[in-house]
């Protein structure tokens, strides 16, 4: 046996580590070890495969829904490089920390992730550019511009897109109906949220309005992000030649958590239960279609929540799709999420992490995952691919993708933290949304953000 102590942010974690003559792993699965371990993963490859094996890390690795395609996906890899693929599932929070303390080692060799990832990655020198390598992607060339635009910073494309999606308001347009709204919730922020807060109050067991909230959660930056962007009809940051200069200053982010953040749980007419503060997205998004919520920010996965007949009836009879609503002197844009396939610089076979990362992104992978999930190719990023969406209720996603404002390139941790205290003071009453507002501005125009576009 080994013993090793590993540093994991804050916390020391001790990992007994069999030995590789003791051949097989016990009762310990190769793919649960490295999911409990992935700072390890590197320096106990040779007990797992050695050279042999290619890994790569997804949120959905370990869903039994998508097992079929990770096995047509491992097959794939391994009869174009002669490598063992392992893929192992995250959540997103968990991912994106062990990338980051233990990326370095060379595990994983291919990452996925959300937009705001990259930025991170390359800040710590973990992932390789891409520039010069497109040449071996068959499929590249039918990638939309702006998804690639994404990726692209520092001279460089960092990353492969595979979905994309623009975030919009989805409902209940039976229970709107009830209230006289059959033609969608209202576009202006004070009367949307006077209405969820009747609905609210009017159920026992419905809100009228959910957002997620939960520190950690990207979806709770990503949705805060959506109601930035209609203020600032661009990125939260844009280079002005010397660094990067904060577009929103601290009445945009007050009127934004007071007029939604602070109204969802307080105020004459709360839009949700005290019960939800702090929720994830699962309970935002399951939530919703099992009834929980009459109106939810959310992306076109929704569609993909199909696990009973009533949520297969909520979805195909009772939901329908707009834009989010906003200020009146605000624009229609929105969050738009482009989510990205990235390989290690220090894996020991960039040329087989490069045919990971291709294989996932190629039409055909996007094509297998629309047939699991139609959400996932509702609009997708490559011409190749046709959209899933048939429904004339859910075509405000298009709308919503076109209107879409791509995070900017920077390094998001000290923003996310920032923003994860904002929504936290607000939803919980410790500070006033001027205060909690004064302070995000602060934190924000001091943030490191650390990257340079136009550095090489």
């Amino acid at each position: 046996m080994l013993i090793a102590v590993l540093p994991v942010a804050t916390k020391i974690f001790i990992f007994v580590v069999p030995d590789c003559s003791d051949g097989p792993m016990g009762k310990i699965s190769k793919r649960d070890f490295l999911k409990a371990s992935g700072i390890a993963a590197a320096s106990i490859a040779g007990c797992l495969g050695g050279n042999d094996q290619l890994t790569f890390w997804w949120i959905d690795g370990d869903s039994t829904e998508y097992q079929d395609l990770n096995d047509w996906i491992e097959e794939t890899v391994e009869a174009d490089t002669e490598r063992q693929l392992e893929i192992t599932g995250y959540a997103y929070s968990d991912l994106h920390q062990n990338v980051l303390t233990g990326g370095r080692q060379g595990t994983p060799d291919v990452i996925e992730g959300v937009i705001e990832h990259p930025g991170d990655y390359v800040a710590a020198d973990i992932i390789e550019p891409l520039t010069d390598r497109t040449d071996e992607i068959p499929h590249f060339n039918g990638f939309l511009e702006s998804a690639l635009d994404a990726f692209r910073f520092q001279d460089e494309l960092w990353a492969l897109p595979y979905t994309g999606n623009g975030r919009a308001i989805v409902y209940n347009k039976e229970v709107l109906a009830e209230y006289g709204y059959e033609d969608g919730p209202p576009s202006e922020i004070d009367e949307f949220m006077e209405l969820a807060g009747t609905i609210n109050a009017d159920y026992d067991d419905m809100n009228g309005f959910h957002l997620t909230t939960e520190r950690g959660e990207v979806r709770a930056t990503q949705e805060f992000l959506s109601h930035v962007y209609q203020h600032t009809d661009g990125s939260l940051y844009e280079w002005d030649g010397d660094g990067w200069a904060l577009q929103a200053d601290s009445d945009v982010f007050e009127a934004i958590l007071g007029d939604i953040y602070y109204r969802l749980f307080h105020g004459d007419q709360p839009t949700a239960s005290s019960a939800y503060q702090s929720a994830g997205y699962e309970t935002n998004d399951i939530g919703f279609t099992e009834g929980e919520h009459a109106m939810i920010h959310c992306g076109p996965w929704i569609n993909g929540f199909r696990d009973t007949d009533a949520q297969a009836e909520m979805l195909d009879e009772k939901v329908a799709v707009s834009l989010l609503p906003k200020h009146a002197d605000a624009s229609d844009a929105t969050y738009m999420e482009v989510k990205p396939a990235m390989i290690n610089t220090h894996s020991n076979d960039l040329e087989s992490a490069l045919s990971v990362a291709s294989t996932f992104t190629s039409p055909e992978t996007i094509e297998r995952m629309g047939e699991i999930n139609s959400g996932t190719v509702a609009t997708p990023v490559h011409e190749d691919v046709e959209s899933t969406l048939e429904n004339e209720d859910y075509m405000a996603f298009i709308d919503a993708f076109e209107n879409g404002v791509a995070p900017a390139p920077i390094a998001w941790g000290p923003v996310r933290e920032g923003i994860y205290d904002a929504i936290e003071y607000v939803i919980f009453d410790e500070q006033t949304p001027a205060e909690a507002a004064n302070e995000l501005e602060q934190t924000l125009e001091e943030a490191n953000v650390e990257l340079n576009p136009n550095e090489e």
